[in-house]
């Protein structure tokens, strides 16, 4: 569980959240931190806040880019206050929890966590599978980082505890390779995916907007593509292009 769940602070402003958070995940069973950006390095006061979660801090990875650190995630949760254009993809603390482990045993997840103030933008929330909102109190909504990363890492636990007998047991090792190997994609084959179908279809004039590659890939990671699922769909793509190619040559021949 721990080698492939990780926790992304994307633009941490304040030392002291990376340290709380930390902490809040040490506490659950979690180690793998990854910032992105961070407003301020890990100083004494996030080692302070960190209350006995050094090791986790020290071994932090450090990016520059969002995409940079969920790369190689095959699923890619993100936390958002914004619920008017993500209907599909909402999910809550619990099922975030549950699906974090059924994805972990064979693949790495990110729960990613945005700005203090601002959360994460349009664009990192659209390479995120689900998108993770907490109910609080519509009087008092008031939630920081390090809650917030508790909250999250605490439902993971449950749900890995609620697990632990059923993945865990000796029937596993009767089970064809085929079933416990992850099936899905990385997030960085999806990213080339995306890219390829956006400027194919530009090519052919069906994308005149972004509005349309955003809905795109909100339906295609809502249908939990498979790696095999997307070969298809690349070659599908892949020969498309080579008839436009064949196609124009014949024009130019003539």
């Amino acid at each position: 569980m721990q080698r492939n769940i990780r926790i992304i602070l994307v633009e941490t402003s304040h030392s002291g959240n990376i340290g709380s958070a930390a902490r809040a995940m040490k506490t659950m069973g979690l180690n793998q931190l990854y910032l992105v950006s961070p407003k301020q390095p890990i100083d004494d006061q996030a080692l302070a806040l960190a209350a006995g979660a050094d090791d986790v801090l020290k071994n932090a990875t450090i990016v520059d880019h969002f995409e940079q650190a969920i790369a190689d995630c095959e699923l890619v949760i993100g936390t958002s206050a914004r619920l008017r254009h993500l209907q599909n993809t909402l999910i809550d603390a619990r099922k975030c929890g549950e699906k974090t482990i059924q994805f972990c045993q064979t693949g790495k997840v990110a729960l990613v966590f945005g700005r203090e103030r601002v959360g994460l933008t349009n664009k990192e929330l659209l390479k995120c599978h689900y998108h993770l909102n907490i109910p609080t109190n519509p009087d008092y909504s008031s939630l920081n980082l390090a809650m917030a990363v508790q909250l999250v890492c605490y439902e993971i636990r449950m749900a890995w505890l609620a697990d632990k007998k059923n993945y865990f047991n000796k029937e596993n090792a009767n089970l064809p390779l085929s079933s416990i190997e992850n099936p899905y994609p990385k997030s960085l084959e999806l990213e080339h995916f995306f890219n390829h179908t956006e400027h194919l279809y530009k090519q052919l004039g069906f994308i005149k907007n972004q509005g349309v590659i955003q809905k795109l890939r909100r339906l295609y990671q809502r249908a939990k593509i498979e790696k095999t699922e997307l070969n298809i769909l690349q070659g599908m793509l892949t020969a498309v292009e080579k008839q436009l190619a064949t196609e124009q040559k014949q024009k130019i021949v003539k």
